[in-house]
C-alpha cells in the first residue's frame, strides 16, 4: 500500500526523541478523553479544519484524506449515525484533534515548514491505533452510500 509506505517513511524521518515525546503526549491525552472533549472537538474542530483546508500545511498534505475520514467518523459517532466503534477509537480520534487544536505543541505551528510535523506525527500514531476501526467505518460509508465530509 503506497499511502501506508508514505506514512512509514514520514515516521522514519522523524528524530526518535521528537517521535517519543509526541507519542507520550498523545497517549497521555487520550487516556483521559471523555465526552466533553469530544464535544469540544466537534465545536472547535470544524472551523479549524476548514481554515487548514484553504492552505494545507505540507506536513499534513499526505494525511489530509485520513484527517477528513477521522473527522467524518467522530461526527457520525456524535450524531448517533455510527456507534459500532469502540470508545478507545473515539478517544484516539478526539485526542488527535485535541492535539491539532492545542496551541501548545512540541514544535509550534507558526514555525515555517516544521510547525505541523508534530501534529502529523500524532495523526499517524492515531491512524496506527485505529486502522481496523477506520477501515470498518470506511466500509460502512460505502455500504450506506455516504460520503466522507468535505471540508
Amino acid at each position: 500500500n503506497e499511502e501506508l509506505t508514505k506514512k512509514e517513511v514520514f515516521m522514519q524521518n522523524i528524530a526518535p526523541e521528537k517521535l517519543e515525546k509526541a507519542k507520550e503526549q498523545f497517549l497521555d491525552k487520550i487516556k483521559d478523553v471523555d465526552m466533553d472533549d469530544v464535544e469540544y472537538v466537534m465545536k472547535k474542530g470544524l472551523k479549524f479544519l476548514k481554515k487548514l483546508a484553504g492552505n494545507i500545511p505540507d506536513a499534513l498534505a499526505d494525511l489530509w484524506d485520513d484527517i477528513r475520514l477521522m473527522w467524518s467518523l467522530i461526527k457520525d459517532y456524535t450524531e448517533g449515525n455510527y456507534k459500532q466503534v469502540p470508545w478507545s477509537t473515539i478517544a484516539a480520534v478526539a485526542g488527535a484533534f485535541l492535539y491539532l487544536l492545542s496551541p501548545i505543541d512540541i514544535i509550534p505551528d507558526f514555525i515555517p515548514m516544521a510547525g505541523f510535523i508534530d501534529d502529523a506525527i500524532v495523526i499517524v500514531l492515531a491512524l496506527k491505533m485505529i486502522k481496523k476501526d477506520l477501515d470498518l467505518y470506511k466500509k460502512w460509508l460505502e455500504e450506506n452510500k455516504k460520503e466522507i465530509i468535505v471540508l
